[in-house]
């Protein structure tokens, strides 16, 4: 099964050579993809109804999320993609991708979001500011870090099968 994730996680890796301040086209894309692929490897403690991906923040991804997203279900649940200047609790969100805005900063957003059963994905690029999953240009492809404590605490469980592709997880209990 590990084979199997590697398999089309690994390949999304590799496709970004994002060597420009600015995110490239294939950066974007695979940073999509990824959005799009990690709800398969997240528990919620409320599994019904679709999983709703909200960008938060400026829009870094145009179209590219609607593409990764279009047509796909995890475990029979629809993907949903909602574009948001500013997040809380009660937004709906079962990922957020938090670029921040003049509404609301990173920083801001993850304090909102605090103990939410709310995957929460931030990017260097945005902010130094870490979420749960933190994006990253490692050797000139799009990488991640993952805060597997933060999860536990807002009731998220994050399959081993993703832990494992990460650049750095920091465990639970530490």
């Amino acid at each position: 099964m590990r084979l199997r994730l590697a398999s089309w996680l690994l390949p999304i890796a590799l496709l970004a050579p994002a060597v420009a301040p600015a995110q490239s086209a294939s950066e974007v894309a695979v940073k999509a993809a990824f959005l799009a692929k990690f709800g398969a490897y997240v528990t919620w403690p409320d599994a019904s109804g679709p999983i709703v991906i909200c960008a938060v923040g400026s829009d870094v991804f145009g179209n590219a999320l609607d593409r990764a997203v279009a047509g796909q279900q995890i475990d029979g649940r629809a993907l949903v993609v909602r574009r948001l200047d500013s997040v809380d609790r009660g937004s709906g969100c079962s990922i957020a991708y938090l670029a921040g805005s003049a509404r609301q900063t990173v920083p801001a957003a993850l304090t909102a979001l605090r103990s939410a059963p709310v995957l929460t994905v931030t990017d260097s690029r945005e902010s130094n500011a870490r979420g749960m999953i933190h994006f990253r240009i490692a050797q000139s492809r799009v990488r991640f870090y993952i805060d597997d404590r933060v999860a536990a605490e807002s009731g998220l469980g994050i399959s081993s099968k993703l832990l494992a592709l990460a650049l750095g997880v920091r465990a639970r209990g530490r």
